[in-house]
């Protein structure tokens, strides 16, 4: 089974960049409950600057 997550916190609320400490936190516990991540995409907005990540995952026991 796989599922897309979209990860898109910002270190500050002014800050429109994701905090990419956190999405490393992020995956780190996505691995240990049992996941397994397949890709990460970066989404970008109208100026062409980063403003998400698209995550793939699927379960590890498939």
């Amino acid at each position: 089974m796989r599922k897309v997550v979209i990860f898109d916190k910002a270190k500050k609320w002014w800050h429109e960049s994701p905090d990419l400490d956190l999405l490393n936190a992020q995956i780190a516990e996505i691995e240990n409950d049992n996941w397994a991540v397949v890709s990460v995409t970066a989404n970008t907005n109208l100026f062409g600057m980063i403003s998400s990540f698209t995550i793939l995952i699927e379960s590890a026991d498939s």
